[in-house]
């Protein structure tokens, strides 16, 4: 594979080793440049990603991406730096590179994956047995989220939950207002005070497991999703992307068995495979990673990390 390719799942493996040193607030000032792309998986550009920069717990301020997803910045110091990356809608991406002040490395290509979506039914904020003069204020509600005027569907909700307190239905309704507000900090308090009500309510667990993941809070989300009755998951995408962050933890060993779990729910995804494989290869499990690299080719020959899949299959010998 191309080492101008950063992939989030490979985090721990292009880490660059380097000598602690003791840093002063300016000693991370130098003539290093470091430059390259955010782009999702497809390949397009991501404009206004954030990118922070730290050597030793210091660094300049934080740059973002231009319209094409490009940045660069110019002025830091040699040594190994940790960069992490930021974009609403997508997972946070963390990775270290070694500058030098002599040397320029190769422009950076990020590539950041989707943050998981889990958006409650607009029409499941009609709660049973509800009162008839309240089920008009209601169904206008789901008009009014289905057009995505979520203040004015918010507005109608909370009139029916003035007649129905403290009903589960509605204040899940309402957490998808603020979903669709990207205010995940309400729609996670609304979805927190649901399962208060109503501890049975698994498809609320399961957004609000997802929610804090996708706002990063990822031991909140890890512990809300192990209350989730067994089988209650059925997208892998939702152990992917808690197995991504564990990875940007370098918590390989817990990133495994959420990778082995996608597998086992999506066997038929091949990059749950590309996944696990990486990860048992960093964890110096060579015959596993070779099985899980084998089966991604047998299930995608020409999947988007078949390459990488034959070069590490041939290191891997």
């Amino acid at each position: 594979m191309s080492s101008r390719v950063l992939r989030p799942t490979l985090l721990a493996v292009l880490v660059f080793a380097a000598g602690a040193l003791s840093l002063t607030a300016q000693d991370w000032r130098g003539k290093a440049r470091v430059d390259g792309r955010v782009a999702n998986e497809k390949g397009e550009g991501i404009a206004g990603a954030k990118l922070t920069f730290r050597r030793g717990g210091a660094g300049p301020d934080a740059v973002s991406s231009n319209s094409k997803g490009r940045w660069a910045y110019l002025g830091l110091a040699s040594g190994s730096w940790d960069i992490d990356v930021e974009a609403p809608g997508y997972m946070p991406y963390k990775t270290t590179v070694q500058l030098s002040e002599v040397d320029r490395i190769p422009s950076m290509d990020i590539r950041l994956q989707p943050a998981p979506k889990a958006e409650p039914k607009a029409d499941a904020a009609v709660p049973k047995n509800a009162a008839p003069d309240v089920i008009p204020i209601l169904e206008h509600g789901n008009q009014l989220l289905q057009q995505k005027d979520f203040a004015g569907a918010r507005a109608e909700y909370e009139k029916g939950l003035a007649v129905i307190p403290n009903n589960p239905i509605i204040l899940r309704a309402i957490a998808q207002t603020y979903y669709g507000e990207k205010n995940l900090d309400r729609a996670i308090e609304t979805l927190l005070k649901v399962v208060e009500l109503d501890p049975t309510d698994t498809t609320a667990q399961l957004l609000l497991g997802t929610l804090q993941l996708e706002k990063g809070n990822l031991d909140e989300g890890r512990a809300t999703l192990a209350k989730l009755p067994p089988d209650t998951i059925k997208d892998s995408a939702v152990f992917v992307n808690i197995g991504i962050l564990l990875l940007n933890k370098k918590k390989a060993d817990d990133a495994w068995e959420y990778f082995d779990k996608a597998v086992k729910v999506a066997p038929a995804e091949a990059d749950n495979y590309y996944y696990r494989g990486l990860t048992a290869m960093q964890l110096k499990k060579k015959a596993e990673a070779m099985a899980d690299f084998q089966k991604y080719l047998e299930v995608a020959p020409t999947g988007d990390y078949a390459a990488d899949v034959k070069e590490y299959l041939k290191s891997l010998k």
